[in-house]
């Protein structure tokens, strides 16, 4: 269920994305163990996104689950990336927050929400 869920918040944050004009490179990228959610694109970056996905009520925000671990994870990964693609624009990381209440669903999208101390 927590994988369907999952899933379920992917296609949702995606669609919001897209709907913003941003333009997607990669979904589901894998580095080895390492995994970021979407790779999306606009004329001035290249935006990591990590698509986090909760029911109401819940003790940790979506958000505020990216723990520290979770970020060295996407920093490292984000790397990879840029080198293996030879990007150029500079990358910024974001949360796309999914949150359901009953039949509905909430998106909070948090541009630059995760500030790497070193990629």
């Amino acid at each position: 269920m927590e994988r369907i869920k999952g899933k379920v918040g992917e296609d949702i944050a995606l669609e919001y994305l897209l709907e913003r004009g941003l333009k997607m490179r990669e979904r589901n990228w894998r580095c080895g163990h390492l995994e970021i959610d979407l790779i999306m694109e606009d004329e001035r970056f290249i935006h990591i996104v990590e698509v986090k996905s909760r029911s109401y009520p819940y003790l940790v925000s979506p958000a505020d689950s990216v723990d520290k671990t979770k970020q060295r994870h996407l920093f490292r990964a984000a790397s990879a990336y840029a080198k293996r693609y030879r990007i150029k624009k500079e990358i910024i990381f974001d949360i796309v927050s999914v949150t359901y209440i009953e039949h509905e669903y909430n998106i909070e999208y948090l541009e630059g929400a995760i500030i790497p101390l070193y990629i």
